[in-house]
């Protein structure tokens, strides 16, 4: 029986021999494998895609209608994808300058990796390193439009355009975004300049948002330093709405110069025209800060010295690019010592409107109105003090009654703001020897004063004072003197005359009233 060639079995060390070979080509495999995963995550943070802007950056340029630069690009993917970019460079002009739109040292943005795969865009993080934000405004005060980012932009004189493959669509491509959980800005700058003034430099932005979603509320806080005060910051929660594009604030607290103020309110219409409906309001502050706020903005002098309790509410309403602000205060028996005005204690009440936006001078901006009483005070203009204790020297007061004569028991005025110019309606004050009633205006500008004063002395001043027929001209049906006098000139140093128009409507003779004026102007020229 032949059962034909019987092979040989192979040897238990050829067979080692063959598994090791298979063991080793797995592990070269394995090693080669690995060390293109490693290139792929690794190798790109080591390569500057700055280097082929060229080929990307007109494309983005189009796409956003402003001039871009960067500097250099960093692609990591380890531990999670990012991309860094330094030296961030916007223009809306044709041509990169020193004070572009925006320009930051460093941009890092933090994104999704299978989302990336799939061809989206879906950040976790964005930071702003030392950003610095250009905004002009025009000679009206108005804000600079952007109308340069409607525009398109002519990049082609930079470098050639990359030619569109056949058949590509016209209509820019649309990336799809998700906002960041996320987000950062430190060390910012914002400069306002406007034409023919000086710029008004913001350092210290910063800005911090964490857990965003436009499911629930979420934390945020915001801070800057603007000239002339302490660190001002913003925190609380935000609630924004993706369907109405709206942000409303929560249990929110505006933190200025030593000052907690709730803020409340919304931010709408974020995809075109903000529209800002905010409210700042405490029944109970202290009046020294405000002020010292004011001041910084114009609003208030700057030697006035005040404290006590006040109540304050300050709504902000409109278009951002057409901004009302109205101001409501309330002094509650507040120490003020003013030293161009007066010193005691100030109550009452003023309105204040500020339409941002609409002038080049924020004092002609400046509307509003108000009515308030001053008791147990003085004068403290020392040029005007010693004016009128000439005056009454002259008449007859002693020593003591001068000093009196500087003081009052209640002092009360209603003004009104507009134009530049307040607008006294009425100024009263009383004191144990005269009583003061007039009004006029004060140039808010250049603190100008054009004042028309009746001083009615008492009856025991004025029968001191009754001797010759020129008092006669001076006295009321009770036999009173009634000095009508005219203050003009500058706060700190106003002059005063007689007020020839109501002598003239008393039956003075032009003769008699240039005699009073010369004597006046003597007088107070001592």
């Amino acid at each position: 029986m032949d059962y034909g060639t019987v092979e040989p079995l192979p040897s238990p060390l050829s067979c080692r021999a063959g598994g090791a070979l298979a063991k080793k080509a797995l592990a070269i495999g394995a090693s080669v494998l690995g060390l293109l995963i490693a290139a792929v995550l690794i190798v790109p943070a080591f390569v500057d895609l700055g280097r082929f802007k060229s080929t990307y950056l007109p494309w983005v340029e189009e796409t956003l209608h402003r001039r871009l630069d960067v500097g250099e690009v960093r692609l990591t993917l380890l531990p999670t994808p990012s991309i860094k970019l330094s030296n961030l460079k916007v223009s809306d002009g044709p041509v990169l300058s020193a004070d572009n739109v925006f320009a930051a040292r460093e941009v890092r943005l933090r994104l999704k990796f299978w989302p990336l795969l799939r061809g989206r865009f879906e950040m976790t993080e964005f930071v702003l390193e030392k950003p610095v934000f250009n905004l002009r405004k025009h000679s009206n005060e108005t804000f600079k439009d952007s109308d340069q980012g409607r525009k398109k932009a002519p990049t082609a004189n930079r470098r050639e355009r990359t030619k569109r493959p056949a058949g590509a669509k016209t209509q820019d491509a649309v990336i799809p975004l998700v906002l960041p959980g996320r987000m950062r800005v430190n060390d910012g700058q914002l400069n306002i300049i406007t034409a023919g003034r000086k710029p008004l430099r913001i350092d210290g932005i910063g800005l911090s948002m964490q857990e965003f979603s436009s499911e629930k509320p979420f934390p945020y806080r915001a801070s800057f330093d603007y000239p002339g005060l302490k660190t001002v910051s913003l925190e609380g929660q935000l609630d924004y709405r993706e369907e109405q594009a709206t942000l409303t604030l929560k249990d929110n607290r505006l933190k200025i110069q030593n000052l907690a103020l709730r803020m409340e309110g919304s931010v709408s219409n974020l995809s075109t025209t903000p529209r800002i409906d905010l409210i700042l309001a405490d029944d109970n502050l202290d009046a020294k800060p405000i002020l010292q706020i004011l001041a910084v903005f114009g609003l208030a002098p700057r030697d006035i010295e005040i404290s006590g309790p006040m109540a304050l509410r300050i709504a902000m309403t409109g278009p951002s690019n057409s901004l009302m602000t109205q101001i409501h205060g309330r002094f509650k028996d507040v120490k003020v010592h003013g030293k161009r005005a007066i010193k005691g204690n100030l109550s009452g009440g003023v309105f204040l409107r500020l339409p941002l936006g609409g002038g080049s001078d924020i004092t002609r901006q400046l509307q509003g109105d108000g009515k308030l009483s001053a008791r147990d005070g003085e004068l403290t203009n020392v040029d005007l003090i010693k004016k009128v204790q000439r005056v009454t020297g002259v008449i007859g007061f002693s020593q003591d009654e001068r000093r009196q004569v500087t003081k009052f028991k209640t002092l009360e005025t209603e003004f009104t703001l507009g134009n530049g110019l307040v607008d006294f309606k009425q100024i009263h004050l009383l004191n144990p020897q005269m009583e003061l009633n007039g009004g006029g205006t004060m140039t808010l500008g250049q603190a100008a004063l054009n004042i028309g004063i009746d001083a009615t002395l008492s009856a025991q001043a004025s029968t001191r004072a009754s001797r010759g027929k020129t008092t006669e001209f001076f006295k009321n049906n009770r036999g009173r003197l009634v000095v009508p006098l005219k203050i003009t000139g500058r706060v700190e140093n106003p002059v005063v005359n007689i007020d020839s128009e109501k002598m003239a409507q008393r039956g003075v003779s032009q003769a008699l009233q240039k005699s009073l004026a010369s004597f006046f102007k003597q007088l107070f020229r001592r």
